[in-house]
């Protein structure tokens, strides 16, 4: 055994994993730019094989996707934000929505009589003065929402340095793709040469290919909830049809959640039952298309996790770091399981266990 080679690697990984401790939220930004860097090497090779120089084609892309984001920006995100800051003040004006004002809406003005005749009926009861009640605690919270974000100023912030940072490191790695191989290789000896190379190319069909199918997911259902929104005449259709198809990444919850926002923002701007149960349909029309033909077509079978150890990854997430881990607990623990398991069969294939 060589102990010089054993050595060296030993203290270079206390190194890292001392670095690690330190500077934890470099993490996020690593994971971030590598998961960025996974969707858009495929693209950055089809520029290659035009005979791009790989920084060019790089930076073509770069260029494209700026080009998009101009405009979008121009044309939908004014729509966009509009749509944003009008559902956020009807969220946060808590001054407002006193549970007197909430039930002069149409759905909670109904729900309130029937409360009231019950209470007639029944001496004592008090079910409609409790509803005020209740709706006056939901309006404290709601109140706080404006303060909740000053407070978390230093969080927005780092997201706004995420999304500064997160393509130019994305840039490099996509830029050195085959040097940062060739480093990592040189580290092993001859005898595990061709299993690192295995490796690093099943990582990467793993890692990519679901990334990729996951996004257009994402896509899809996006544009189907806005489209379907918008047909049935819900406000801010843009905003929550987004919201909806980033939320349905998180199994089993992600479209209760999408759901749940259209018939809240339909019922705080007047609509009837009627209206909700429209909205209703209409998202359960986009999850029928999604889970019947966006989902096998797109993903497939690459989520093949236990229904248990989904629900215990979600509360585990959520526990960890609240909305954001839910969204990415699941793909996280599936890639993991998969590079394991990559792992475990080529290291017996090469008899090295």
């Amino acid at each position: 055994m060589n102990w010089t080679k054993w050595i060296f690697y030993s203290l270079l990984l206390a190194l890292i994993v001392l670095g690690l401790f330190f500077y934890h939220p470099i993490i996020y930004y690593l994971i971030y730019a590598f998961i960025f860097s996974y969707i858009l090497d495929p693209f950055v090779s089809w520029f290659e094989r035009k005979r791009f120089p790989r920084w060019l084609a790089v930076l073509t892309i770069y260029l494209i996707i700026a080009g998009i984001i101009a405009l979008f920006t121009s044309r939908l995100v004014p729509a966009l934000v509009q749509q944003g800051n009008n559902l956020f003040n009807i969220l946060s004006s808590g001054e407002q929505l006193t549970g007197q004002y909430i039930i002069t809406l149409p759905f909670i003005r109904r729900i309130y009589e029937f409360l009231q005749e019950l209470d007639a009926q029944i001496p004592g009861l008090g079910m409609a003065p409790k509803l005020i009640e209740i709706l006056d605690q939901a309006n404290v919270f709601l109140a706080k929402i404006p303060k909740l974000l000053i407070d978390n100023y230093k969080k927005i912030f780092s997201t706004i340095s995420i999304i500064f940072t997160v393509p130019l490191i994305s840039f490099f790695l996509l830029k050195d793709k085959y040097k940062l191989r060739k480093g990592i290789v040189k580290m092993f000896s001859n005898r595990y040469f061709e299993l690192c190379i295995i490796m690093m190319r099943k990582i990467d069909s793993t890692i990519g290919n679901f990334l990729r199918a996951i996004l257009f997911e994402i896509i899809a259902v996006g544009i189907l909830a806005s489209t379907a929104l918008t047909i049935v005449g819900v406000p801010y259709s843009i905003l929550i049809g987004a919201t909806a198809g980033v939320a349905n990444i998180i199994p089993y919850f992600g479209p209760f959640l999408g759901g749940a926002l259209a018939v809240v923002t339909v019922l705080f701007n007047g609509g009837t039952i009627l209206s909700a149960i429209t909205v209703i349909l209409a998202m359960y029309i986009v999850q029928l298309i999604d889970n019947n033909i966006v989902y096998p077509v797109v993903v497939g079978g690459t989520i093949n996790m236990h229904p248990l150890l989904v629900l215990l990854t979600l509360i585990a997430g959520g526990w960890y770091g609240g909305i954001l881990w839910m969204l990415i607990s699941v793909p996280l623990v599936y890639l993991t399981y998969n590079l394991i398991k990559v792992l475990y069969t080529n290291l017996k294939g090469f008899k090295i266990i």
